[in-house]
């Protein structure tokens, strides 16, 4: 049997193969729908955050009503009927942050409801359930081979590392990811931000034209994640990101022109503290507009959910 493809889900994310793939993910409060077809011999798997919008405006693949219906609809469209899917449902777990959250989102135990709306969409769509993990205060690691409907579940008690993390991405599971922008160049600056408010996930909340700017902004609207510039006026970049990472940590990618890969500042920053640097020139602003949702979007929403701590 040759070996399959490999594909890792983030939330939000599923996948349905007629080749054989090795599909994985790692759950906490989310929950993941595994469908299966016997005669096809094809599946595959769903991580959804909430059970359906309440007044949450995220991408729709992190609602389970919505995730888990468009995941039998593709199944279909591979060959599949829904009488014949074989389905395993996991996770739903009271890890830790979730809770929180989850009230802020005004939809109680996340957890529970996850589970019970999947149950519940198995059931009005006939579709037979052969094994569930879910629940309890543990987090899950899915493995699925989309051939043999072969599955693995590994339990793991959360680390402290995990369970700041599990805060973050309860945090950015009832809304969107809040970004401040820092560069001297307002065309810079508004460019970037409409790159970044054309995605449903990420919204920029300020902009500043140099640190001591940015300094105040921090404080005033919390940001989960900032796009630094390294040459301004009053305080360069590299100094500034210093200090926020020894008094004030906030999950940072720097875009700047002298910050390529291999060179010294490069280095230098990613030191300081820095989740990742994009070099402006890769960005080709002024003629690529998707520039920023290729290149700068995708590492915005990694530093949201980085997990970082004072550097001294």
């Amino acid at each position: 049997m040759p070996d399959p493809d490999r594909v890792f889900l983030l939330p939000g994310e599923s996948t349905f193969a007629r080749k054989r793939t090795e599909v994985s993910t790692l759950l906490g409060s989310c929950v993941a729908v595994c469908l299966y077809d016997p005669e096809t011999k094809s599946g595959g798997m769903n991580h959804f955050v909430l059970p359906t919008c309440n007044n949450t405006n995220l991408s729709a693949g992190k609602y389970g009503d919505s995730s888990t219906y468009a995941l039998i609809r593709v199944a279909s469209a591979a060959g599949a009927r829904p009488s014949d899917l074989l389905a395993s449902i996991y996770g739903g777990g009271h890890v830790i942050g979730h809770l929180n959250s989850a009230r802020t989102a005004g939809i109680g135990d996340v957890g529970a409801k996850n589970i019970a709306l999947a149950r519940g969409i198995m059931k009005s769509e006939g579709i037979k359930v052969i094994h569930e993990d879910v629940g309890q205060d543990v987090g899950r690691r899915i493995i699925m081979d989309t051939f043999t409907n072969e599955r693995s579940c590994r339990s793991f008690e959360t680390s402290e590392e995990s369970k700041a993390r599990a805060k973050t991405q309860a945090r950015l599971g009832s809304r969107k990811i809040r970004t401040l922008i820092i560069d001297d160049s307002a065309t810079v600056r508004r460019l970037i931000r409409t790159g970044i408010e054309a995605s449903k996930d990420i919204e920029v909340v300020g902009e500043a034209s140099d640190p001591f700017e940015a300094r105040k902004l921090i404080l005033d609207l919390d940001p989960d994640v900032l796009c630094l510039d390294i040459i301004m006026p009053r305080m360069d970049g590299l100094s500034f990101l210093k200090k926020i990472m020894q008094y004030k940590p906030v999950p940072t990618i720097i875009v700047s022109t002298i910050a390529k890969k291999g060179s010294e500042m490069r280095i230098k920053v990613l030191e300081a503290g820095a989740v990742d640097v994009v070099d402006k020139e890769d960005l080709d602003l002024y003629r690529r507009k998707e520039a920023v949702a290729e290149t700068l979007l995708p590492l915005l929403r990694k530093a949201a959910l980085s997990t970082i701590g004072k550097v001294s």
